[in-house]
Order: structure tokens, then C-alpha cells, then sequence
């Protein structure tokens, strides 16, 4: 068994909540050796116990099956319409029945979405990762926090927002601030088996290419305000990311493909 040590946990805030956060997030470097189990892509999988204890990969002999990240359906609305979310070309579509009621800002380039109840309201969400140009505001930046921005206005950041069917619309439940690690690819799922969705990332940096192999697997979980990283892997190349439960306990390990 492989243990990792987080006591000071990094979060992702809403708004102005996250800035000083990322701004740490930013200056802090892995420290861990880089680790790879094979010189070509091979699947490989964890099996996450908690942020302190995380079973050493295992090679898969098989690749497992893939779902789709493109379009989804939400449980009926409590007025009893049918609710689905289409993400096609960087734009995310939300449909009432058949009628379209949302779309997605044409500014945003939407890269992958979910639906799953990550914030602990017995609700449904989806979840989705955009790319979008970054706006300041500098009396949040200097005259609160007495620092100019890291980022540059106009470049492009990462953020992952939450959306779903509340009150009889749809509308925003909760928005992060630019992201200090960007995500690559995510999943949603109990990979703790305690009852409640973690959310498992595969991140990058500003310095790559977001389409380029991912640097971490990381488990983050809803802490009420944000979310909180309970464990992130060793360095390494990674490019794909699901969920399974490869041991009939129905908790789902979390598979990656590495070597990427």
C-alpha cells in the first residue's frame, strides 16, 4: 500500500474565495519522484481507501469500456419534464423536452461535462469544464487582497462550473474561480465507498498543452463552500480516466491510462 500525506489541503473556491488560494497552489511544486509503470500507454488502476491511503496502481490486462461524455439525461424535473444536457463543438446545450432552454456563453470553450451530485444536496448537476478569456477585477485583486493578478487579461483560464434544475430553472449552483491546475478529464464517483461523489481529476498545468497527457490524477471533494483536494498521485503521462468497480465490493476503482 502507497500512502500520501496531505495536511494542508489546497481548495477550490467560488469567486473571489479561491484567488489567494491559487495564487499558493501556484508557487507550490510536487516534490514526489516521477513515476511511470510502462514506456507505452498502459491502463492502469487505483484503489482509493482515502486521502491517506491509496493502493499502489495495477496494470489492467484488458482496457476497460467507455461511456459517453457527450450528451446525458437528468432525472425528470419535479414538474415531470424530460431534462437533458448536449455538449457538441465547446458549446453545451440544455433541452426542456424539445424545446432548448440554455446554451452556453459563445466565449466558453466547454470541454467535458457530467451529470452527479458533487456538492451533497441530493441533486443532480451537471458539471463541466470550460476554457474561457479571463477577466479581471482589479478591486478584488489589489484593493482586498493588496496583490496584482497572476494572469494576464484576456488568456485563456480554466474553471469548472456547476449547473442544474433548481426552483424551476436552470441556472448556476456554483462557479470556480480560474483554476490553479487545469483539468484535463474528470470523473464523479463514491471511490471511497462512504456515501457521497468525489471528484476525480486528471490535471494539468498552464505550461502544457491542454490536449497533451495530463500530469496527476487527483481526488477532490466537496468541503460545503468548495472543493478540497484529498489526494493527488506521482507525477506521470496520462490521457484517459474512468470509473469501475473491478471487485464486486460496488465501490469503483479509479482506472488511467499511463505512459501516455
Amino acid at each position: 500500500m502507497v500512502t500520501k500525506r496531505m495536511n494542508d489541503k489546497p481548495e477550490i473556491y467560488a469567486s473571489a474565495l479561491f484567488l489567494p488560494v491559487a495564487l499558493i497552489l501556484a508557487a507550490c511544486q510536487p516534490g514526489a519522484v516521477p513515476q511511470s509503470l510502462a514506456a507505452t500507454p498502459q491502463w492502469i488502476a487505483y484503489t482509493y481507501l482515502d486521502g491517506e491511503n491509496v493502493y499502489a496502481p495495477q496494470r489492467l490486462a484488458q482496457p476497460p469500456t467507455r461511456g459517453s461524455f457527450t450528451e446525458t439525461e437528468f432525472e425528470r424535473t419535479p414538474e415531470g419534464t424530460r431534462l437533458r444536457a448536449v455538449l457538441r463543438d465547446g458549446t453545451l446545450y440544455v433541452y426542456l423536452d424539445i424545446d432548448q432552454i440554455w446554451t452556453s456563453d459563445p466565449s466558453w470553450d466547454v470541454r467535458q461535462m457530467l451529470v452527479a451530485d458533487l456538492d451533497d444536496d441530493g441533486q443532480d448537476e451537471a458539471a463541466f469544464v470550460v476554457w474561457k478569456p479571463l477577466t479581471l477585477e482589479p478591486s478584488v485583486f489589489h484593493d482586498v487582497f493588496r496583490f496584482e493578478s497572476p494572469f494576464v487579461e484576456g488568456s485563456a483560464r480554466n474553471h469548472l462550473f456547476l449547473y442544474g434544475w433548481r426552483d424551476g430553472e436552470w441556472r448556476a449552483t456554483w462557479c470556480s474561480s480560474p483554476i490553479a491546475d487545469p483539468i484535463h478529464m474528470m470523473a464523479a464517483g463514491d471511490v471511497d465507498g462512504d456515501g457521497a461523489n468525489e471528484l476525480v481529476l486528471l490535471e494539468v498545468s498552464y505550461d502544457d498543452d491542454p490536449d497533451e497527457a495530463a500530469r496527476h490524477v487527483a481526488v477532490w471533494r466537496w468541503n460545503g463552500w468548495g472543493f478540497t483536494l484529498q489526494w493527488r498521485s506521482n507525477p506521470g503521462r496520462f490521457c484517459d480516466l474512468m470509473l469501475q468497480d473491478l471487485t464486486g465490493d460496488e465501490v469503483p476503482e479509479i482506472l488511467v491510462q499511463d505512459g501516455c
